[in-house]
């Protein structure tokens, strides 16, 4: 228990830690008399940041389930458009420079070792309708080396056979390897 003095010394007289503060900044034992108006601005700046706070968070929590949900409708329609009743080793880059939805998901069809491998690449841009995205445009990837999530998505002369926007925004440059299919990505759309 303590005593008098040691309170008194803890509330800021004395030798203790709160004599170093100026005189307002101490805490004390009673509330001084006044009618109480700054007390209210403080609460009411107190609410607005804890509603800021509230809905930052609300806005930050429904992006990410927006692009969790945008991300899950490209690897369905990557499988969709490429017949395939698998993917294997998908990669997605997302648009993170301008924080566009424009998506690229590039997978293999087949489980293979990566190096060598042909994945097929689709961009997807669009809201998400009943599951599903719209692919503007695709290309074939040559995988190269041997970790299959050191991406070349962006070395434009490992894919080739681009479709769509991949032909007006570059993305190809590269030739058909000698094991790359020929067909072109784009059939039956």
């Amino acid at each position: 228990m303590m005593s008098a003095g040691s309170a008194d010394q803890a509330a800021g007289g004395g030798n203790g830690s709160w004599s170093r503060l100026p005189e307002w900044l101490r805490p004390r034992d009673h509330e001084r008399r006044g009618r109480g108006e700054l007390r209210i601005v403080e609460i009411f700046a107190l609410v607005i940041v804890g509603l800021v706070l509230v809905v930052a968070t609300v806005h930050d929590l429904m992006r990410e389930v927006h692009i969790g949900d945008r991300l899950h409708a490209d690897l369905v329609s990557w499988k969709e458009l490429t017949y395939s009743p698998e993917y294997h080793n998908p990669l997605i880059e997302q648009d993170v420079k301008h924080y566009t939805s424009r998506d690229i998901v590039c997978a293999n069809t087949e489980e293979e070792k990566p190096e060598g491998t042909i994945q097929i690449c689709m961009v997807f841009t669009g809201p998400v309708r009943h599951g599903r995205r719209e692919a503007k445009g695709g290309y074939y990837l040559v995988a190269k080396g041997t970790d299959i999530h050191k991406p070349v998505l962006n070395e434009p002369q490992y894919s080739y056979g681009c479709f769509g926007t991949a032909v007006t925004e570059g993305l190809c440059e590269g030739t058909r390897p000698p094991n790359g299919p020929d067909e072109p990505l784009h059939g039956g759309w």
